[in-house]
Parts: structure tokens; sequence; C-alpha cells
């Protein structure tokens, strides 16, 4: 993706480019260029990736520490 993409946050996975799962170790990180470096952006009009917060592993596209994870 994009250099400093800017990352939103949907509520419904249907809407969003990419699941997202944070893990707890950066060896288990995966995809992580996809949305870091970024930040977040409080409007999804203005986003270039829009992201869903998953609770379950598999069901993840992206796989990132909290750390990584745009701010």
């Amino acid at each position: 993706m994009a250099n400093n993409a800017k990352v939103f946050i949907v509520n419904q996975d249907y809407k969003a480019d990419f699941k997202v799962y944070f893990v707890d170790q950066a060896h288990k990180e995966r995809n992580t260029q996809l949305i870091s470096p970024g930040s977040l952006v409080d409007q999804d009009n203005k986003a270039d990736v829009k992201v869903h917060i998953v609770d379950q592993e598999h069901k993840a596209d992206i796989k990132i520490m909290r750390k990584n994870f745009p701010r």
C-alpha cells in the first residue's frame, strides 16, 4: 500500500478492505506493510485503507502488534 497509509477502523467486516488481528510477538506479524507506517483518520472518506479488528487469528488478513498499529 502507500507510504504512510491513512487507516480507518470500521465496525462491520464486510465494509473492510482487510481484517486485523493483534498478536503479542513480533515473529507472528504478517502483512503489516499494508497499514504500517500509517495514521488513523476519523472519517472513512479520508481513508486509504479500511480495517476491521477480528477476535480470531485465522480470520485475519493482517497480524500486527499493538505497538506497530497506526495511531
